[in-house]
């Protein structure tokens, strides 16, 4: 594999043809040399205040990239994972508004906790209903 900083290098190139930037954690500063997190997946939420920061700075230095997304979660365990960057591809190829966007991909990875193994299996028709519902509780 390579290092942080080859990987840093590879990276910054290629961020010049990015649109769209979907980081998570640790991707800041991995990837792209911006501290926006201190290691700790327990203590994610709050951090939130350097997520905004990390972002802010990757528009700074890009003004390319139009739009930087980041799943943002205290996390205890690898088995946590959720969907959201998926649903949030989703939403741009099918033309979603931007807030649009956000509320499927947050639905989407809600309803991921549901479900075992790496696969949301759900429909969009289940996120939409799940995204209009305003129900905090869930059934599928």
């Amino acid at each position: 594999m390579w290092s942080k900083e080859q990987a840093q290098v590879v990276m910054r190139d290629l961020t010049q043809y990015v649109d769209v930037c979907i980081a998570n954690d640790e991707d800041f500063e991995a990837t792209l040399g911006i501290q926006a997190f201190d290691g700790d997946l327990s203590t994610g939420i709050d951090q939130i205040d350097t997520y905004k920061e990390g972002m802010l700075e990757i528009t700074r230095q890009f003004s390319n990239v139009k739009s930087v997304t980041s799943v943002l979660r205290n996390m205890h365990t690898v088995e946590e994972g959720d969907a959201y960057g998926a649903a949030f591809v989703h939403g741009l190829v099918n033309g979603f508004d931007p807030q649009k966007i956000v509320d499927f991909a947050i639905s989407a990875s809600v309803l991921k906790l549901m479900i075992q193994y790496d696969f949301n299996v759900v429909t969009q028709e289940t996120v939409f209903k799940i995204m209009n519902s305003k129900n905090a509780n869930l059934s599928r």
